[in-house]
């Protein structure tokens, strides 16, 4: 009832292969929009810019430390217990004990109280004495006296004040020359030969100060001096 119409073999082929042919040329149409869009969506996309690393941070180098010294302000020595052998004599109105006063690095100790009339006992004559001393310099010092006594030394000094004068015939067997008060007395005999001073130099120059080793002489009872120092009087 229906015709039905059968296509001869050769027309099949032909057809099958012009659909074939028609599905490449669509999937190119296709394929080629795309790959267009692609290209041009990455050239519209902008540029990525490189993210930028961050500077290293510099730690701080750390402050030094240090630990503060605490250094302690020299205080003057306090008094200080000393024994001294020295000659007792005055300096104007100042009782002083010299130490090594022959020598020029003589030391005077300024007697500032303590037993003093203990010390003035043996003025003119050298003493031992004991006391609290302060430095005042290296050639000054400062004593508080609590003991003085006689010095056993053989070379100890004596000091007396007076007038020189020659000597003259003398009973003395010792000596060169004596030394006087104002009124003419003797004091004592001098002689200056082991020092070899000159007293002559020092005869009616007015009243001198004489330090040496004192002895008794060999005749007449007397005392006499090796001088050592001859000094004006004040």
């Amino acid at each position: 009832m229906f015709e039905r119409f059968v296509a001869a073999p050769g027309t099949r082929r032909k057809g099958a292969k012009r659909t074939t042919t028609l599905l490449a040329h669509s999937r190119r149409a296709l394929l080629i929009p795309a790959v267009t869009l692609l290209l041009v969506a990455a050239a519209c996309a902008p540029a990525s810019s490189p993210t930028p690393t961050s500077e290293p941070t510099q730690t701080p180098a750390p402050e030094p430390t240090w630990t503060p010294v605490s250094v302690s302000t020299p205080t003057p020595e306090g008094p200080q217990v000393a024994t001294v052998e020295g000659l007792v004599m005055m300096d104007n109105d100042q009782l002083i004990i010299g130490v090594d006063w022959p020598s020029k690095s003589r030391i005077t100790y300024l007697v500032q109280g303590g037993d003093v009339d203990t010390v003035r006992r043996f003025l003119g004559e050298t003493a031992r004495v004991t006391g609290e001393v302060v430095d005042r310099g290296p050639w000054l010092k400062e004593m508080v006296i609590h003991a003085a006594e006689a010095s056993t030394a053989e070379d100890r000094l004596s000091m007396r004040s007076g007038f020189i004068k020659e000597m003259g015939i003398s009973i003395y067997l010792e000596g060169t020359h004596l030394l006087t008060d104002r009124a003419g007395n003797m004091i004592c005999v001098l002689s200056g030969r082991k020092s070899g001073l000159d007293l002559d130099s020092h005869v009616l120059k007015g009243q001198v100060a004489v330090t040496g080793t004192m002895t008794k002489t060999v005749e007449g009872n007397a005392q006499i001096m090796e001088v050592k120092i001859v000094e004006k009087a004040e």
